[in-house]
């Protein structure tokens, strides 16, 4: 069975029902229209390229309260396809009536793998889509969007953000020895066994970039315009150069996205590093068990492989090999981290 086929059949056994409840929520939805360097690197991406969007089809996938159709017609975009299957997509119908756009915005209620085009329209020359989940892959939305690419895209159309980069930093937190030990008594009760499941689960948390003590490294990219519609699984090698002396006892990743524009226009990129403006997917933490002393010029070598987790795929599994050699620590360690959805 293909990819597509059993992203339907899941959906229709309900496997995805914990994901789609998260985004029939408005409290997530306003979680992420508070962002404001996601809202300005949208706005900016398509408001600002009307060479781009002037009398073209835009698809919107996953379109939430309908922000980005709303921006696809202010720049000029002669009809745009909505697409949410959440009940938001009812509430984003009333926005876009709101604001006097019902002619050009056309809401379709459905998961973009199931639906088909409005009004007899068989391509779309460009799709918009915030596809990216925390560490850039998790929920796996990215698989829509290279679905909708590869039945309605026409050839030489554009998909905005276009590319997506993962990033790698070492850095170090103050509190993981007092959140460990937090377990063990609790109220007088031990609950240390919950330190291992904890320290097995990728955080989402705001690194402040005074932690940091190493360089960036690439982990992984993909060009939304040529990567093949398949979950997404790679394996990498890096090398963080060490910066500052201290103790590493954690790693950090980040992503940004980058948004193709017209030939009178700048480039956009969004970036959700620890050295830029915070945003709400803010940065995805893998603790280790075993922290590095570390000083500056030693090098910490290792691979990490990402790869789906569960039935679903929207979760991801990280197995992070680790080596290190300096004056206080030799460490050769292997672990392996669950993220649900």
């Amino acid at each position: 069975m293909s990819w597509n086929a059993k992203q339907k059949l899941l959906f229709l056994e309900g496997k995805d029902s914990d994901y789609f409840q998260s985004y029939s929520r408005l409290e997530t939805h306003m979680n992420m229209l508070r962002d404001s360097v996601r809202m300005e690197a949208f706005r900016d991406a398509i408001v600002q390229n009307r060479g781009l969007f002037q009398d073209k089809i835009v698809l919107d996938v996953g379109c939430g309260t309908g922000i980005l159709s709303l921006f696809a017609a202010e720049a000029g975009a002669s009809k745009v396809i909505a697409v949410e299957c959440t009940d938001i997509a009812d509430l984003a119908e009333e926005i876009i009536r709101d604001n006097q756009k019902e002619d050009v915005v056309k809401v379709v209620k459905g998961l973009v793998e199931q639906v088909e085009l409005p009004d007899g329209i068989e391509k779309v020359d460009i799709i918009v889509s915030e596809w990216m989940g925390n560490a850039l892959y998790m929920e796996a939305m990215i698989n829509s969007v290279l679905f909708a690419r590869d039945k309605w895209l026409t050839r030489g159309g554009r998909i905005l953000p276009s590319t997506g980069n993962l990033w790698l930093m070492g850095a170090y937190d103050p509190h993981r020895r007092t959140n460990l030990n937090f377990w063990c008594n609790v109220e007088g009760i031990d609950m240390g066994c919950v330190k291992k499941p904890f320290s097995q689960e990728p955080l989402v948390e705001c690194v402040p970039i005074q932690q940091l003590l190493t360089d960036e490294c690439f982990i992984h990219s993909t060009n939304l315009a040529v990567a093949r519609n398949q979950p997404v699984q790679f394996q990498s090698n890096f090398q963080l150069k060490v910066m500052r002396t201290g103790i590493i006892n954690m790693l950090v990743l980040y992503f940004d996205v980058l948004f193709p524009s017209g030939k009178s226009n700048k480039s956009v990129t969004l970036s959700t590093s620890p050295h830029s403006p915070w945003t709400h997917w803010e940065q995805t933490v893998l603790h280790l068990d075993e922290p590095l002393y570390v000083r500056i010029r030693d090098r910490v070598r290792g691979e990490l492989a990402m790869t789906p987790t569960g039935q679903d795929g929207r979760g991801m599994n990280f197995d992070l090999h680790l080596s290190f050699r300096g004056e206080r620590t030799r460490v050769e360690s292997f672990k392996s981290f669950c993220s649900s959805s």
